[in-house]
């Protein structure tokens, strides 16, 4: 597996509490989760802009569905996060393109090429472990799943055989996150235990200055290793919680918010091509990476 590139490899510990603590929630026991809502949103907002992004590359002929994308594992990423908690990326892959090693090695201006990797492909949330676990049930592809990565990976195909990303955004791909979120959360449900179940429908007791009567062990594993149903089913029930906030799609993305997204996507692909022809040496090619020959027949 290639080396993921950290962008920010000094973690700064205050900026990213103070990232956990804005519109942070927590679950039933005071565990501190993160912004679930924003990392939802923030998850297809960002899909829109990669839609439109490649969309635009594609008009202006830089991409096509000729070129050979592949999913791999995050090869680029923003920020770390300490602790329990982990810089989870907000989409589910990056692409090789016919062979470089992320979408945004097809970029040749340095500029535009860094916006993809800050802001796209290695965009990360600080959130809770257990946060991030639901995101990669979600994700697999494993033994035939329809997972995030697959929904994203055809989407994009979609994009580049000439499809109009809004469209493939809102027919294609928020339908297929949604399939996997419901087909993920169902895997896990029929996996909890009756022990577990037991304690999961158990209320919360609480003691006279608020806080639970069984405080929460710093234990964040939900399989059999961790011996005691309880606090299991205190882990589990983050999962609830998550799969809950992922279930609501891309609500509370404002039209205006997406327009200006799209529009600057678009100019990315804009500014790309001017980088090439401004930049274009005696043989009408401009220097940096480039795609391999495609692999499709």
């Amino acid at each position: 597996m290639a080396q993921r590139e950290i962008l920010n490899p000094d973690v700064d510990v205050m900026v990213v509490l103070d990232e956990l603590a804005t519109h942070a929630v927590t679950d039933g026991r005071g565990l501190t989760l993160g912004d679930l809502a924003g990392h939802r949103r923030d998850r297809y907002l960002t899909l829109w802009r990669v839609l439109h992004l490649l969309g635009g590359l594609a008009r202006r002929g830089i991409l096509g569905p000729h070129d050979h994308l592949v999913p791999v594992p995050a090869r680029v990423q923003d920020n770390q996060a300490p602790d329990v908690f982990q810089a989870a990326h907000v989409l589910p892959c990056d692409f090789s393109v016919n062979g470089e090693p992320g979408v945004h090695a097809v970029f040749r201006s340095p500029i535009i090429r860094g916006n993809v990797k800050a802001h796209l492909f290695g965009r990360t949330n600080a959130v809770h472990g257990l946060v991030n676990s639901v995101d990669s049930r979600c994700e697999d592809t494993r033994a035939g799943k329809r997972g995030w990565r697959l929904c994203l990976h055809e989407a994009v195909e979609r994009v580049l055989a000439g499809g109009e990303p809004a469209a493939v955004f809102r027919e294609q791909l928020v339908p297929g996150y949604a399939a996997a979120v419901a087909a993920a959360q169902a895997l896990f449900e029929r996996a909890i235990s009756a022990a577990e179940r037991l304690h999961l429908q158990a209320p919360v007791l609480l003691q006279a200055n608020g806080q639970p009567l069984h405080p929460r062990r710093q234990d964040f594993r939900i399989g059999t290793r961790l011996t005691d149903a309880r606090a299991r089913a205190a882990n589990k029930a983050v999962l609830q919680q998550v799969f809950a906030e992922y279930r609501l799609g891309p609500a509370g993305l404002a039209p205006v918010t997406l327009e200006r997204a799209a529009r600057e996507a678009d100019d990315w692909a804009g500014l790309e091509r001017a980088w090439r022809a401004a930049h274009a040496g005696p043989g009408g090619v401009a220097p940096g990476p480039r795609p391999r020959q495609s692999l499709k027949s």
